[in-house]
């Protein structure tokens, strides 16, 4: 199945059900900034391995907001709601599509808390599908600019952990 007819699928399910589609729009629009919400209460009540994941992730964020801006310098890509007669489930302003922002912190967060072993990081995992479909689901993503979000974001988890890696040198060396 390519992109579009992936994105035609999930999109598709929409207004069948509205159970389904209240939970994709909270998908959609709420688990990041909960998931957030979440992370600095694990800070605080969470083990050591907490503490490290949530570092990397704060350390990572900037990253991936970097790496977006830079791809939606030589490349942009329209929503779907804005080349395709369809209405997304949620507002949205017409901006670049690829990646996905959303697709990209939350996979920022869900592999930081799996690189230090943390046992949050099988229900990040989990958030990072919810938000990932969700995306789609309401229209406002295709699949691939979720896959390009994951991606994004472990390129920023790695270039991340380079910076961490060179701010223990150059701190050792004071």
């Amino acid at each position: 199945m390519d992109n579009l007819s992936l994105f035609f699928f999930l999109f598709g399910l929409s207004d069948r059900s509205e159970f389904l589609d209240q939970l994709m729009i909270f998908g959609a629009e709420y688990v990041l900034y909960l998931t957030f919400v979440f992370i600095f209460i694990l800070a605080i009540k969470g083990t050591f391995r907490e503490n490290k994941a949530l570092l990397l992730s704060l350390i990572c964020i900037p990253v991936v907001i970097l790496i977006i801006k830079i791809i939606h310098l030589f490349f942009f890509e329209p929503r779907p709601f804005t080349i395709h007669d369809i209405s997304p489930l949620v507002v949205h302003n017409a901006d670049a599509s690829f990646p996905s922002r959303h697709a990209s912190i939350m996979s920022v967060i869900a592999f930081s808390y799996g690189y230090f072993k943390s046992k949050w990081s099988p229900l990040f995992i989990f958030l990072l599908f919810w938000v990932g479909i969700s995306r789609v689901y309401v229209g406002v993503h295709y699949p691939l600019d979720i896959l390009g979000g994951v991606l994004v974001g472990i390129i920023s988890l790695i270039i991340a952990k380079q910076i961490v890696k060179f701010l223990k040198i150059k701190l050792s060396q004071i």
